[in-house]
């Protein structure tokens, strides 16, 4: 009698087949992840957008995007804009002493008073470690002085339409008179993400940093999680890599808690997140339990694109398109002797699962157009039904959103040629004499039957597998109840 843990065990077993089964060959249509539930986010200003309309949030996810709330470190994404657009990369910047006017609290990369290094390499040093003397010695390369530069950091707020938002300095250090909201925060990612040099330093996982007189170098490392590893140390780190992150920028200061700003781009949709105000305290928290706390608004962020890509492209069976209007059908010339015959072909399998842009799916719906492109090779009889009949591919605006192989419905075989009647010659034979007999009768030998042992063998094979793999399961089960 089978334990009742061995039971159990099958059971589940059972359970997991049925449900990867039912995955695999069932997959319903519109298949997404779950919606992240924003009210259990720590922070107090969250927003997920499109880069191609950073005021609008994907599927409603947003709180309190429009309420006033401090940058922190995000300041430097906007200090690298200005500084891109109007600064030259290969200028060499002499450190001053405003530069270095740090606490000990501030990020820092550590240049001195009266180094000189290129402005390109101080942007890295800016950027990756959210370096503020870094960032205090760019605005003054660029701005005249930091101030100045501030005024450029306005002006350029105003371009992009962030009319929430007042910058006093470039490195984000707590000003009450610097705020923004997490709406326009998304404007100036959706910039970010459309300039190829900044999402290139964005993106860089390490970098060296050389000053000009002396040789001294700084090595600097990005900190942002969805881009690389943390830095290994005593204790293990949340890890939240994101192969379609194409930049971000942390901060933090006491007034605006841990913040966010990342950018993603998958199949060419661009979308941005950004996170404010996470004040969870870590005090008397150490080790792992600290690093978890730090790296939540990573792990969100990750959350929150991927969430935003399967709800943007949603997996979605043929069929169901094809009663939404998706054509499937279509037809194939060719060629018959001197003649062409257009001959139906269809989507080789109806029931297969694509992923559909949501915005195309919906303009389906209401009746627009998806364009359609179908390659049709040469053909010519004899052909078959089921024989490949090119592939056709879905388009929606100038975007290709899946291709599907074609097969032909119906076959085609050419006319019979003509021939003459075959002509049958009956040979005759005397009868036989007296006393002479006729040519023995062959018997038509019976089908061949199958012996006992060979019934045995079909039977044999036939039964073998599942044996197997009932045997496989028993013996995978009770060695684990003898583990156990």
């Amino acid at each position: 009698m089978m334990p009742i843990r061995g039971r159990k065990n099958l059971r589940r077993l059972a359970a997991l087949i049925a449900a990867v089964t039912a995955f695999v060959f069932f997959v319903p249509a519109g298949f997404a992840l779950d919606k992240p539930d924003l009210s259990s986010f720590p922070e107090r200003n969250v927003i997920l957008a499109y880069g191609d309309d950073p005021t609008t949030s994907v599927n409603g996810l947003e709180k309190n995007a429009d309420e006033k709330a401090y940058p922190a470190s995000i300041t430097k994404v906007m200090t690298a804009l200005v500084a891109l657009e109007q600064g030259n990369m290969d200028d060499l910047v002499t450190i001053s002493a405003h530069a270095v006017k740090l606490s000990s609290a501030n990020a820092k990369i550590g240049v001195k008073e009266g180094e000189v290094y290129r402005l390109l390499d101080l942007m890295y040093g800016m950027l990756l470690p959210s370096g503020c003397d870094a960032a205090k010695a760019v605005a003054e390369q660029v701005g005249g002085s930091e101030s100045g530069f501030a005024e450029l950091m306005n002006a350029k707020a105003q371009e992009l339409g962030m009319t929430h938002s007042h910058f006093t300095n470039a490195s984000g250090l707590h000003d009450d008179d610097m705020y923004t909201t997490a709406r326009d925060l998304a404007i100036l990612a959706a910039a970010a993400a459309e300039n190829d040099t900044l999402c290139e330093m964005l993106t860089t996982k390490e970098y060296s940093i050389t000053e000009k007189t002396k040789g001294r170098i700084i090595n600097v490392r990005n900190i942002d999680r969805l881009v690389n590893e943390p830095k290994p140390g005593e204790y293990e780190k949340v890890s939240a890599l994101y192969s379609w992150c194409i930049g971000g920028k942390t901060g933090s200061t006491n007034a605006a808690g841990r913040t966010y700003m990342a950018m993603a781009r998958y199949s060419g949709v661009t979308l941005v997140c950004v996170l404010l105000g996470d004040k969870v305290p870590t005090s008397g928290t150490k080790g792992t339990k600290y690093d978890k706390i730090i790296a939540n608004r990573f792990v969100e962020a990750k959350e929150l694109f991927e969430y935003g890509y399967s709800y943007l492209f949603p997996l979605v069976n043929v069929r169901t398109l094809k009663s939404e209007g998706l054509p499937v059908e279509f037809t194939h010339p060719v060629r018959k002797g001197e003649e062409t015959v257009p001959l139906p072909t269809v989507v080789a399998d109806v029931d297969a699962v694509v992923s559909m842009y949501l915005p195309a799916r919906l303009a389906l719906q209401s009746g627009g157009e998806v364009r359609v492109e179908v390659n049709q090779p040469e053909a010519s009889v004899p052909v078959r039904a089921g024989d490949p009949a090119g592939e056709v591919s879905y388009y929606y605006k100038d975007r290709l959103l899946f291709t599907l192989p074609l097969i032909f419905q119906y076959g085609l075989e050419p006319d019979p040629t003509a021939s003459p009647a075959p002509v049958l010659t009956v040979e005759t034979r005397p009868l036989p004499s007296s006393g002479e007999t006729a040519a023995p009768v062959q018997e038509i030998p019976a089908e061949p039957q199958l012996s006992a042992p060979d019934k045995q063998t079909n039977l044999f094979w036939f039964v073998l597998p599942p044996l197997i793999l009932i045997g496989g399961v028993f013996v995978f089960l009770l060695v684990r109840r003898k583990k156990a």
